[in-house]
């Protein structure tokens, strides 16, 4: 497959992590993807200005534990219910998949999720998802350095007149390693945090570290590293929309993009990602990052999660 420069708009699914029943947080996800609204120190920029160790809050994946406060003024529309702080023990290792069974079923292996993309730490990573689809690669496995995937949701898709595109992260693709189900290790391992290994990768091929799922099945795809605001390409870098933290009460909707605002966007996608060739793609990195300026989001280029030693999950 030929390598392409191009720009993705990129769905996943946009429901909401809610805490553990009667729970003050919501403990490693085994379920269905779904995003968090999330509060953690980091950097942003401002006019053009890296802000340095602030209080932040944002919309993101982070499937591992985290621990939660609700949030009390209750808005219509897409906004969160809960504020996720997220937590990484590095003690306490959850296993890479469980049983389920219920009552007069046959009981079903449900698999720790993986974090992708994962914007924590020192650099953005996008590692796998739908990069292959029945055991074959696709385009997804195959972007050239500078291409961008907006990952997002759709929101209202039922509702063609109300639907659009939340926006939850701008990825710079910086450079790659290739890799598959067989050398993972070896082809990452020391390449990654150590973190961010056991977070999103060793989630990623939990079945096939188990012997669930063959390795021979899984084809080779590539981890990314996202373009960071010290090391740009073409003048450009990953960021996620963010705001500053100020005791805030009600959250906040994601950034809204309509295909009025960028005429390469579908306001209702589905699941399937839309690859778009563009002629200029710094000057629709500059809309996105107009787009979410006129929203009051900052661009948030680093996030810090918070680690426990004491076992919890």
């Amino acid at each position: 497959m030929e390598e392409k420069l191009l720009l993705v708009q990129f769905t996943h699914p946009g429901g909401e992590h809610k805490s553990d029943k009667g729970k003050k947080y919501k403990s490693w996800n085994y379920g269905r993807h779904q995003r968090k609204f999330l509060k953690a120190e980091g950097d942003y920029i401002s006019e053009n200005k890296l802000i340095e160790n602030k209080t932040l809050l944002f919309w993101g994946e982070w499937e591992p534990y985290s621990e939660t406060d609700e949030i009390l003024v209750k808005n219509e529309g897409d906004y969160p219910h809960y504020i996720h702080r997220p937590v990484f023990d590095k003690k306490q290792k959850m296993p890479p998949y469980v049983f389920e069974k219920k009552r007069g079923q046959k009981a079903i292996v449900k698999t720790r999720q993986n974090t992708d993309p994962y914007v924590f730490g020192d650099q953005f990573h996008y590692c796998c998802c739908k990069q292959w689809k029945k055991g074959k690669p696709t385009q997804l496995a195959k972007l050239a350095q500078e291409s961008i995937v907006l990952f997002g949701s759709t929101i209202n898709q039922k509702n063609k007149n109300e639907s659009y595109f939340a926006l939850d992260t701008v990825f710079v693709v910086g450079s790659f390693i290739e890799y598959n189900a067989e050398n993972f290790d070896s082809k990452l391992k020391g390449k990654v945090s150590d973190d961010y290994f056991e977070i999103s990768i060793k989630s990623a091929y939990s079945k096939h570290l188990e012997k669930q799922i063959p390795n021979n099945n899984t084809p080779e795809v590539r981890c990314y590293f996202g373009a960071t605001y010290q090391n740009k390409v073409n003048g450009m870098y990953s960021f996620v929309p963010c705001k500053r933290y100020e005791n805030n009460a009600e959250g906040y909707e994601r950034v809204k993009i309509f295909n009025k605002d960028l005429n390469f966007i579908t306001n209702n996608l589905n699941a399937a990602p839309k690859l778009n060739k563009v002629r200029d793609i710094k000057s629709c990195w500059n809309k996105i990052r107009d787009i979410i300026k006129e929203q009051g989001f900052f661009e948030g280029v680093k996030f810090d999660y918070y680690t426990h030693t004491s076992g919890v999950g």
